[in-house]
Parts: C-alpha cells; structure tokens; sequence
C-alpha cells in the first residue's frame, strides 16, 4: 500500500480538465463584471459630466453680469464651444468630453431653459431627442434635473 501510494506522482488527465475548467469559468465570469464595471463607471462619468455642464449654467445665469438671469443661447450641437459664449469659460474653463469616444456631448440652450445630452453603454433606452452623433441621445438633463433616462 505505501509502495503504490509513493509510486502515484503526477494527476490523471480528469483532475487536470476539472481544474483548468474551474479556472476558466472563475476568470470568465471576472471578465464580464469587470467589463459590466467599466461600462457603469463610463456612464456615471457622463451623468457627471453633464452635471458639471448644468452647474456652470446656472453660474453663469445667476452669476454673469451680462447674462440678466437667463441663460446664454446655444444652437443645438454639441458642446464644444460653449466657451466660446463670452466670460462662459470662468464657470467652466473645459468643457468634459466622453470618457470612451472622446466626443463631445450634445447640448440646446435658450435664454429661458435648456437640455444636455448623452448616450450611455448599458441598456437600451428611449430616445431622448437629439443626435448624439450617429445615435440618438438617451440620458438628457435640464435646469429641473433629468428630463429621460435612467
């Protein structure tokens, strides 16, 4: 019996493919929800963004002398050039653009209100009005906080 036991040296081939199907399953399974992860933390960064955009209007509709307590016109487009609207780049010196695509979000402003633009990775949402390039937006937000979305 201790002969037999001392001779068995190396795993047979079953305990071989029961771990490394074990393993395989373990590192899949980490794979989607660190992929599901980044996705969520994309578009948390893009509500964000676009709350970090909402702010600086209402810093400049409160704030800005110029203004008289309305906020600055924008024609719908992206949001790139916000800053161009004069002293707009104090309340907001960058304007954040998408964490994944590095585009830019989609904005609309009128002196009396106006809405910000984005689509997001996870789910599928109603269109929220808007082209967010060559999709339709699906999370948008105004002075009275979310207008669609999740």
């Amino acid at each position: 019996m201790i002969n037999n036991f001392l001779l068995k040296k190396g795993f047979t081939l079953i305990e071989i493919i029961v771990v490394t199907t074990i393993i395989g399953l373990l590192f899949g399974g980490a794979v989607i929800s660190y992929s599901s992860l980044t996705r969520s933390s994309r578009d948390a960064k893009r509500k964000g963004d676009l709350e970090q955009i909402k702010a600086a209007l209402e810093m400049y509709r409160s704030s800005e002398p110029s203004a008289n307590g309305q906020y600055p016109t924008y024609a719908a487009a992206d949001c790139s050039n916000l800053t161009s609207i004069a002293n707009f780049s104090n309340y907001l010196p960058q304007i954040p653009t998408d964490p994944q695509s590095n585009s830019n979000y989609f904005c609309d402003s009128s002196p009396s209100t106006y809405t910000l633009y984005s689509t997001l990775e996870l789910g599928t949402y109603a269109a929220c009005g808007g082209s967010c390039g060559v999709t339709d937006c699906e999370y948008a937000i105004g002075p009275y906080g979310k207008i669609c979305g999740p």
